[in-house]
């Protein structure tokens, strides 16, 4: 009954369920607890860059659904959704072109820089060099997305921080998002990105495809 009166009093006031820091004192900040279903696990694998790539964009997701649930505000939570898209691309391109790179011949280079169309750019040579076609229009689509996202965003700051280093405004001429639409659209640059990056894997692995 009790546990009844407390759910009904965080539905009122969601407040009602947060705690202050001096009942957590003196606790580890990470922890593995008795409910292993809330555990996440780390360190399991020694390629993590497939992890670091979805997760982004699976935290992107959740937070869309967040959304469409209007358990979140539209109007703050854009700001880390647009970054978690965009910090999910990076790092997808980031994982396919050291596989690119190997398969045409290219020695390995580290990718510290944050923009998105010098990778992609160089993720799309290789990949015509592989397959060469005369006109391939989803390269061509998603080319525009991410020129678009990478003209907004160049250094991945834009949506982490209201201002530049130089005191100006991020977003100075960007007024609205229509979140869904996004989601949408980053769905099928992510599917195309993952295709792409299997069918290089079965290139690396079948010298028949080339």
């Amino acid at each position: 009954m009790e546990n009844d009166q407390d759910d009904k009093a965080a539905e009122l006031d969601p407040l009602a369920r947060v705690r202050s820091p001096s009942d957590f004192a003196g606790q580890l900040l990470f922890i593995q607890g008795e409910d292993w279903h809330n555990n996440a696990m780390l360190g399991w694998t020694h390629f993590p860059w497939d992890i670091y790539a979805a997760g982004y964009k699976d935290a992107a997701d959740a937070l869309v659904w967040a959304l469409a649930d209007r358990k979140a505000s539209l109007d703050s939570a854009v700001y880390p959704l647009v970054f978690l898209y965009r910090q999910g691309l990076e790092l997808q391109l980031k994982l396919i072109l050291p596989l690119a790179r190997r398969l045409v011949g290219k020695e390995a280079v580290a990718d510290h820089k944050h923009g998105l169309m010098p990778l992609w750019d160089e993720l799309r040579r290789h990949v015509e060099q592989l397959d060469p076609r005369k006109d391939d229009q989803e390269l061509t689509a998603i080319e525009d997305f991410i020129c678009q996202l990478d003209s907004v965003d160049p250094g991945s700051f834009a949506f982490r921080y209201p201002t530049t280093k130089k005191g100006e405004v991020s977003l100075p001429e960007l007024r609205h998002v229509n979140v869904r639409h996004l989601s949408e659209v980053m769905d099928s640059v992510f599917m195309l990105l993952g295709g792409i990056y299997s069918w290089l894997g079965e290139m690396e692995k079948n010298d028949s495809y080339y």
